[in-house]
């Protein structure tokens, strides 16, 4: 699985999670900064010091759009737009 394919399930995993769990939004936060490994993990600790933000003060839709920006470019979203497309007439 590609980087951005895997940073995408990541994204609909904690979708469905939350789903099945009924979490307020910062409890929400505190689990996804939980479930973060490895490079996400460092990043994470690295935007957080240097926008000064407290996960007590982050929404899961903030969370998802700092992660998007890092990790899902605009070009991933149109060569994915593109396979939808190509499925479509094929």
């Amino acid at each position: 699985m590609k980087k951005l394919e895997y940073a995408s399930a990541w994204i609909l995993g904690m979708n469905k999670l939350f789903k099945l769990h009924e979490y307020i939004d910062n409890m929400k936060v505190r689990v996804l900064i939980f479930r973060l490994k490895g490079k996400a993990e460092i990043w994470w600790d690295d935007v957080k010091w240097v926008r000064d933000i407290r996960k007590d003060d982050l929404s899961w839709r903030d969370f998802k759009r700092l992660f998007r920006k890092k990790y899902l470019s605009e070009r991933y979203y149109d060569s994915k737009a593109k396979e939808l497309y190509e499925l479509k007439l094929g």
